[in-house]
């Protein structure tokens, strides 16, 4: 089995077209496969969780074929790789030749052949299929919304009349079509609800049960998702898990609006009865139409059972479902943004040195505790970052014209013996052995150097570190000092609470002036309005102006005229005394209501314009306030920072201290340390395994080009290659 899947991936690799394929398949493949199974996770859910989750879906397959439509305006986010040997192949760069072995090639047999031409066309076959296929579905759902149009009329009245009690959007049209099978929306923008001709013979609850079930549609947008299925499985004609998502789709979108329905509707069985007796009319397969029809997507029998099944999450999604699809649709996202791709393994090339190693002090008591920490001290050093820079810089002066590469470098003892084996992998044979070699000579120009560095007894001089950390500490305690000596921290603490307290009160203030303002500009605009204005003062606790006592006093005496002449012109003739008295008494009533409107204005332009200077005023108080406060808290966080690096400072150059101590201790023990074997010229070594690699996406830099004129190689100081 094994074998088998080496040789289908180095197939693939070799075939980087037909890889395009089988990546294409392995990602639309996971993606229905994960949210089938997610499906049926929320089988007792409602059809509105399972229906968003393959709303996902389509969605992660159109994100999956823009990836693959234009892999060079859209690369991909994450890649997943498959790295395997390619036996047989012609090796482009070997440890000491870069000859290529002639190669001569058989006939091709008729399959190979084929697979040849599907290397060279498969991807145009692709997308010119689902080409043709998308413009085939959308001209046929053109002719057939053409034929609509013309076969059809307005809705009777008794369907306009029910659309209207259900509260339906003004575009939202509504017409009757001859020959039409089925109830079916179409139009995203100004849907329209299309009726079979059998429409006149059906009863309010019949014509309730099929609106509200379109009116679901349109509300949750099912024609737009219809047509991005459609746009789906076009473009994904080849994969049948694809269409199964399509006709999961729609069958959940039919549950979900019979839900709606009957959520609407408030009678299960009614509506199911419904449907079983429209669906007793309709031939056992329906054509297709350019919209979202109410029977042909699912069988009648099971959206019955759907419907009986009672359920407390019918057209509700709930939060544990909620949570559950976002899950999921990260991981769809996730599936969607990652491209499956298969690369043949670069050659791994392996350099082997070794060393002896010895030594323990007689007063060691644990020996074997000694042993681990001194195999395990070399070991680490080899294998440390700053070796292999040291290693990098010596490569590069002493030999600038060989091209770099990646090396792995593993140090280990030899079980049972006083040696260490030092190994080094790169994807180039001589450079692996060259840097093997200077990093042997670093590693003992170090040794040497920490050597001489034991012999010093003053701690200055056996550690420029502890230096620099000593000068950062004093630095950083006299920084905070100073700081301190201007700024006491509880007072800028007491400062900032003040300030807090008073902010808050001015902020309160302007509210409250605001509002009075917005109050007084709204009665400007209307003077009658001054009454109300007059009375919501006097709640205030301001009392109210002589014009404002005359304006209140004169309206109500005009209320009363009025009110007065009314009941006599009902009892009395228009020429009698009285009424003509009246008459007169009310018209100067208005007389002095209307005089009073010019001196009521005046007060209240000069009590808006008062109102309006106590808002600036306000606000600059409001201004000069917040910059004091954020003066305040910048000196608080100025502290705190200060404080942390005061500290930080210390425990470094504490750190520091206990090493130098420790260098000490361990100065009185000897050691020796000494090559047994140089660097040997690399093997290749065989790589194993089928697992991929999942990366983020990174293009390779491009090299740099080699400059014609070699760097001057600095004079090479020879180390010493034993220590003891």
């Amino acid at each position: 089995m094994k074998d088998l899947m080496e040789d289908l991936l180095r197939f693939l690799t070799w075939n980087p077209n037909l890889g395009l394929l089988a990546s294409a398949f392995l990602t639309s493949t996971a993606v229905v496969l994960v949210a089938w199974a997610v499906s049926l996770q929320l089988q007792r859910r409602s059809a509105r969780a399972r229906s968003l989750v393959w709303r996902i879906a389509v969605a992660a397959l159109l994100v999956v074929s823009v990836w693959r439509l234009m892999p060079e305006a859209a690369p991909p986010v994450a890649v997943m790789e498959w790295r395997v040997q390619l036996h047989g192949a012609p090796t482009l760069e070997g440890p000491d030749s870069g000859e290529v072995a002639a190669m001569i090639l058989p006939e091709k047999s008729m399959w190979q052949s084929a697979l040849s031409w599907l290397e060279r066309e498969g991807i145009w076959l692709w997308f010119g299929a689902a080409a043709v296929l998308l413009c085939w579905r959308l001209c046929t759902a053109f002719g057939g919304m053409i034929w609509l149009r013309k076969q059809s009329e307005s809705a009777p009245e008794p369907v306009l009349r029910l659309l209207q009690e259900l509260n339906a959007p003004e575009r939202l049209g509504c017409r009757v079509a001859q020959r039409l099978q089925s109830p079916m929306l179409s139009g995203w923008w100004r849907p329209v609800i299309w009726l079979p001709p059998e429409v006149s013979a059906w009863d309010d609850k019949r014509l309730l049960a099929v609106l509200r079930h379109e009116l679901a549609h349109m509300q949750r947008g099912d024609v737009a998702w219809h047509w991005l299925a459609q746009l789906t499985v076009c473009l994904w004609w080849w994969q049948p898990l694809v269409w199964l998502a399509w006709r999961s789709l729609r069958a959940e979108t039919e549950h979900a609006a019979d839900d709606a329905a009957v959520l609407a509707g408030g009678n299960t069985h009614e509506y199911a009865r419904t449907l079983v007796e429209i669906a007793a009319g309709l031939p056992s397969r329906l054509s297709q139409m350019p919209g979202v029809t109410m029977f042909g997507g699912e069988s009648v029998q099971r959206r019955v059972r759907e419907l009986m099944k009672a359920s407390q999450w019918r057209g509700r999604i709930g939060m544990g479902a909620m949570s559950l699809i976002a899950v999921v649709a990260v991981l769809l996202a996730a599936l969607a943004v990652t491209k499956v791709e298969f690369k043949p393994k670069a050659p791994v090339y392996l350099s082997e040195a070794k060393l002896v190693a010895s030594g323990l002090d007689e007063k060691t008591e644990n020996r074997q505790a000694w042993h681990a920490d001194f195999y395990g001290t070399i070991t680490e050093t080899l294998d440390s970052g700053e070796m292999k820079r040291r290693a990098l810089e010596r490569v590069r002066a002493l030999r600038p014209n060989l091209e770099e590469k990646d090396v792995e470098i593993h140090a280990a003892q030899i079980p049972g013996s006083a040696l260490v084996r030092v190994e080094a992998l790169s994807g180039s044979g001589k450079y692996a052995q060259v840097f093997l070699d200077a990093l042997l000579d670093e590693f003992f120009a170090f040794r040497q150097t920490v050597r001489e560095l034991r012999g010093e007894k003053e701690l200055q001089k056996l550690s420029p570190e502890v230096l620099k950390a000593q000068e950062v500490m004093e630095e950083s305690a006299y920084e905070l000092a100073e700081f301190q000596r201007f700024n006491n921290f509880i007072s800028l603490t007491s400062i900032s609470n003040q300030a807090a307290a008073s902010l808050a009160k001015i902020h309160t203030q302007l509210e409250e002036q605001r509002k009075i303002l917005e109050e007084e500009e709204l009665a400007m605009r209307n003077i009658p309005a001054a009454l109300t204005i007059a009375q919501t003062r006097v709640s205030t606790d301001q009392p109210l102006t002589q014009t404002e006592k005359d304006y209140v006093q004169a309206q109500s005496e005009l209320r009363r005229l009025e009110n007065e002449l009314k009941y006599l012109l009902g009892t009395h003739k228009p020429e009698d005394a009285v009424v003509v008295e009246t008459k007169e008494k009310a018209a100067k009533a208005r007389f002095l209501l209307n005089a009073l409107i010019n001196p009521l204005q005046e007060e209240m332009t000069q009590r808006t314009e008062d109102t309006r200077r106590r808002v600036t005023v306000l606000k600059k108080m409001l201004t000069e306030k917040q910059g004091e406060a954020l003066d305040i808290g910048k000196r608080i966080a100025q502290q705190d920072k200060l404080e942390r690096q005061a500290k930080a400072a210390k425990e470094a150059y504490d750190k520091l201290c206990e090493q130098v101590k420790l260098n000490e201790k361990q100065a009185e023990n000897t050691d020796f340390v000494a090559i047994q074997e140089r660097a040997q010229p690399a093997t290749e070594v065989m790589q194993s395994g089928l697992i991929p690699v999942w990366r983020l996406w990174k293009s390779e830099p491009k090299q740099p080009a080699e400059e014609s004129t070699p760097k001057p190689a600095p004079k090479k100081k020879e180390p010493a290659k034993a220590a003891g």
